[in-house]
């Protein structure tokens, strides 16, 4: 689920930031973004099984791709977002158009990325059960639906609550990076 997660944050806000900072990737691209987008990762399940196999691979895959557009489409969102006046104070200074990116364009599409962070974590844990089930991996999916047709209900119901908590777990500790990453933010308001 990590890795997946990693995956798709490592790709989902690079393109997002290259598509979102030029009007011209910005064209070609929105296209294709917009027919891709509506797409449930589970529903291409069959696909990255009939390419991958029944792998790790293929669960790294759906995870990474159900986690990508959140993250993609925000980091778009935010950086399309920022206001034009920074951009001409970029300007005024002589800044490269990387330093303003760095400097000015990813700190204020920053609240928008985070929020597709924690979604497309929550996404992630989703997709690795669903893939773990259909697979047969071990972990919590294939352990649920074991104790499932075992009429195990204690033992199902314990791992339904120890996936809630591992979500609860994961969204706090995403909420206390953001508040860290982004106490800039309170201090202005």
């Amino acid at each position: 689920m990590l890795f997946g997660w990693f995956f798709a944050c490592a790709v989902g806000i690079t393109l997002g930031a290259l598509v979102g900072s030029s009007a011209t990737l910005k064209v070609y691209f929105a296209p294709m973004l917009e027919a891709l987008r509506p797409l449930p990762a589970s529903s291409l399940i069959p696909l990255f099984i009939a390419v991958v196999g029944l792998s790790e691979g293929m669960i790294l895959g759906v995870i990474a791709f159900g986690a990508l557009w959140p993250l993609l489409l925000s980091t778009i969102h935010g950086m399309a977002s920022v206001e034009p006046l920074l951009h001409e104070v970029g300007s005024a200074l002589a800044m490269r158009k990387r330093d303003v990116l760095r400097k000015i364009s990813l700190p204020n599409a920053m609240p928008d990325i985070l929020a597709a962070m924690r979604l497309s974590l929550t996404i992630s844990l989703i997709l690795a059960v669903v893939c773990e089930m259909l697979t047969g991996s071990e972990g919590l999916g294939q352990w649920l639906l074991a104790t499932s047709r075992a009429f195990a209900s204690a033992k199902m119901f314990a791992g339904i609550v120890i996936l809630g908590l591992m979500g609860y777990a994961s969204n706090a500790l995403l909420n206390a990076v953001e508040k860290r990453l982004l106490r800039w933010k309170a201090q202005n308001a």
